[in-house]
């Protein structure tokens, strides 16, 4: 790999690991949970590693402190620190189902990372390695160097340990999450990367080793490691956030997919909505959860409340009839139902019609679960321009009331 091929694989990769990081303290910002604290820090010391290792900052690194190969000594730490973070996460994750472990599953591993630690700065320090900047080939420039050999047996060595007793720990943490599948899935994937960092090492510790006894054979080894690494890495941002993506992709579908039905029941009387239609947040891309869906389903609750003395029996009748013909599920009828209702409802109360009742009717699934409530709605919202809907409630395309 070029210089500048690196400078762009490895700037790509960072800037993929800062979304990440950056999700991660906004969520932890919001829930102030202990396990959304390690991932948000162990992400940001992950973006580090890419950043340093970048040769164009890995040089600005030695023009800035006169240390021409500090930057490898802070990439090994930013990449040791990374694992050691999502080691300690799979040894303190720990799901009701698997059996209690002893009590001081941390002390040996945090012990190991402080002994690797101190081994790398101390063999940085012995070593001869300030001739000239090694962004992509120092294990080959200083392979015979005893203090480099230390630090990067070391980095290695720690570095073999994090990954493979992380991806055995993830692997059967997977087996303890068969209830949540997103959540095995990320534990899965996380556990494939830390592969791939032991890929990292099973190409680069042989070639390092040979080196240092003068066989030049394996240094093609050097480069196919950091490959390695990268799909790692990559690989891992999505285990880390994966499943945070796919729950923004649901709540922001269903955001959009109830925002017919907002529109429709804010028309008869628009100062009940909590919020007013916004270019912006109309694409539901930020806060959808924490605020716009939550929103725009309690101004679709405050208007269909509104409208309970225009409800009537026939257009569920009517749905009920058409059911068999249309093929609906019983969560689908009972939708269909509910829309058939409400439209005919807002169309009664645009006209200026008498109320049906002053007590009103309950709309039908008025009486589910708040769970099972969110995907009512969203069914309701998907059946308003359903023909069978819209003649069941007596109106038109345009919401116009038509002859029963």
């Amino acid at each position: 790999m070029s210089e500048d091929t690196a400078n762009v694989v490895y700037l790509v990769v960072a800037a993929i690991a800062s979304c990440t990081t950056l999700a991660k303290f906004v969520a932890w910002q919001r829930e102030r949970s202990p396990a959304l604290r390690l991932i948000a820090v162990c992400s940001a010391v992950g973006v580090g590693a890419f950043v340093f290792a970048t040769p164009v900052v890995y040089r600005g690194v030695a023009r800035l402190t006169g240390a021409q190969n500090l930057a490898e000594l802070l990439v090994f730490f930013c990449i040791l620190g990374f694992f050691a973070h999502t080691h300690v996460m799979s040894l303190v994750w720990r799901p009701l189902a698997e059996p209690s472990s002893e009590r001081n599953v941390l002390v040996f591993p945090l012990c190991v990372y402080v002994l690797v630690g101190v081994a790398m700065a101390a063999g940085f320090l012995a070593g001869g390695l300030d001739d000239a900047p090694h962004p992509l080939d120092f294990n080959i420039a200083y392979g015979r160097d005893p203090g480099a050999l230390v630090m990067l047996a070391a980095f290695q060595l720690g570095l073999g340990y994090a990954s493979v007793s992380t991806a055995l720990r993830f692997r059967r943490n997977a087996l303890y999450a068969q209830d949540d599948p997103r959540l095995r899935r990320a534990l899965q994937h996380i556990a494939v990367a830390t592969w791939f960092i032991a890929g990292y090492v099973a190409c680069v510790g042989p070639a390092t080793l040979a080196g240092a006894f003068g066989v030049r054979a394996l240094e093609p080894l050097h480069s196919l490691g950091p490959v390695s690494g990268t799909i790692g890495a990559i690989i891992i941002n999505w285990g880390f956030s994966g499943a945070a993506i796919a729950t923004w992709r649901t709540d922001r579908r269903d955001y959009l997919a109830l925002a017919p039905l907002w529109q429709l029941t804010r028309r008869p009387d628009p100062r009940i909505a909590l919020t007013e239609p916004n270019q912006v947040t109309q694409l539901g891309l930020v806060y959808v959860r924490d605020w716009h869906l939550v929103t725009r389903m309690a101004d679709i609750l405050s208007g269909i409340r509104s409208l309970y003395p225009y409800f009537s029996d026939t257009p569920v009748d009517r749905i009920r009839r058409a059911a068999p013909g249309a093929g609906w599920s019983p969560d689908e009828e009972h939708a269909a139902a509910a829309a058939a209702v409400l439209l005919r409802a807002v169309a009664l109360a645009e006209s200026g019609a008498a109320v049906v009742s002053e007590r009103g009717r309950p709309l039908p699934g008025a009486g589910l679960e708040p769970a099972a409530q969110r995907a009512h709605l969203v069914r309701m919202a998907r059946h308003l321009e359903h023909p069978d809907v819209l003649a069941a409630a007596g109106v038109d395309t345009e919401g116009r009331l038509v002859p029963y």
